[in-house]
């Protein structure tokens, strides 16, 4: 499975300080290669879970899946998507794919990370 992207949404409702979503790519599904998770509180057990879905179930799926990527930090994937209206699913798990390899800077790198991980709370936090 490739991670796309995640976050922790942390505090939520759910929890004060675990609510990540996760968007991954799992290729040894190829019918339903869209991964989407949610880690509450440290775990799929008590809360959380994960869905796979294809391509023609995602606008029926009730988990919203464009708000979810972007909860998941990975907000192009949805635009990806509606740029190829009517793409073969096979073709669009390469094109993200392919975005998602891009190189990024090593400064990118480290705020990606510390924006996964790291809550920072009050008026100036995200």
């Amino acid at each position: 499975m490739i991670e796309i992207g995640s976050r922790n949404n942390a505090p939520t409702p759910q929890h004060p300080t675990q609510d990540i979503y996760i968007f991954s790519i799992d290729l040894s599904r190829p019918a339903t290669p869209f991964c989407f998770e949610q880690s509450i509180g440290g775990g799929h057990a008590n809360q959380g879970g994960a869905r796979w879905l294809a391509l023609d179930e995602l606008d029926a799926w009730p988990g919203e899946w464009r708000e979810h990527l972007r909860k998941a930090d990975c907000a192009w994937v949805a635009q990806v998507i509606d740029a190829h209206p009517g793409a073969d699913q096979a073709i669009l798990v390469s094109v993200i794919l392919e975005q998602h390899s891009q190189p990024v800077g090593r400064l990118k790198t480290i705020g990606n990370w510390l924006k996964r991980n790291i809550h920072v709370g009050g008026r100036y936090g995200v």
